[in-house]
């Protein structure tokens, strides 16, 4: 069944492989769950909310593009853009982090 779903063979790799690969991958980008809820706290968002959603989104799309695109990369948010919007928009130009939400 998961060679007919990904096409393994074709790509020469194994089912073990894929999942040494994806812990590994997890393992990479789990960073992320303990990075932006920090950052975005800073800018006045909930903690817990942050992780929940940072959670939640990033698996979703990644499986996602798994299962409906069959192409293998993860999604996160980038750190880049969460220290962008922390430091820059909220702290630097005064935006209150939930005035997109007012709009």
């Amino acid at each position: 069944m998961l060679e007919k779903l990904f096409a393994l063979s074709e790509r020469n790799t194994t089912v073990k492989g894929e999942i040494i690969a994806g812990l590994t991958t997890f393992i990479t980008m789990a960073y992320i769950l303990f990075l932006a809820p920090n950052l975005l706290s800073i800018a006045g968002m909930d903690k817990d909310a942050v992780l929940i959603a940072t959670a939640l989104g990033g698996g979703i799309v990644t499986i996602a593009m798994g299962l409906l695109v069959n192409y293998p990369i993860c999604l996160a948010p980038g750190v880049g853009l969460l220290a962008f919007y922390t430091f820059t928009v909220v702290l630097g130009m005064g935006v209150a982090w939930h005035y997109s939400l007012h709009r």
